[in-house]
């Protein structure tokens, strides 16, 4: 084992199975509500890890995110921010959108960048239009 610096969480695993000979694990760490490490193995692989007591078994693949989040906690809030008018009907909607989400956004905070609910949208009684997103940051 190496020591050193160690993060403590609350931890979730799934295991789930394919049909196609995959299984899939995935490591999350509950309270930043993030999947922390996925692992892809055949059935072969799973039941000879499992079973058999075998260790360092080889992996399809594997993947970790959000590392620097993992022990920390997720906070979410909602960003409106104002819209030019008529961008709703651009061919450019989707990018002009992201573009304004981020410069919107508070520093430390990411936003969701889809806006396709019926609820992204709204205007005021004074002609002006806003978008709304779902900001999220780990603390």
């Amino acid at each position: 084992m190496i020591t050193g610096s160690e993060r403590k969480f609350k931890a979730q695993i799934s295991i789930l199975a394919s049909y196609d000979d995959l299984i899939k694990i995935t490591i999350s760490d509950k309270d930043a509500s993030l999947d922390i490490i996925e692992l892809n193995l055949t059935r072969e692989q799973f039941i000879n890890a499992t079973m058999n007591r075998l260790s360092n078994t080889d992996v399809i693949s594997s993947v970790a995110y959000g590392i620097e989040n993992l022990g920390k906690t997720l906070e979410m809030d909602t960003l409106a921010f104002e819209i030019p008018p008529g961008l709703l009907r651009s061919k450019s909607v989707d990018k002009t959108l992201q573009n304004l989400a981020l410069k919107s956004t508070p520093e430390g905070w990411y936003p969701d960048m889809i806006f396709n609910s019926k609820n992204s949208f709204f205007s005021t009684k004074d002609g002006k239009h806003y978008a709304r997103t779902t900001i999220r940051r780990w603390v």
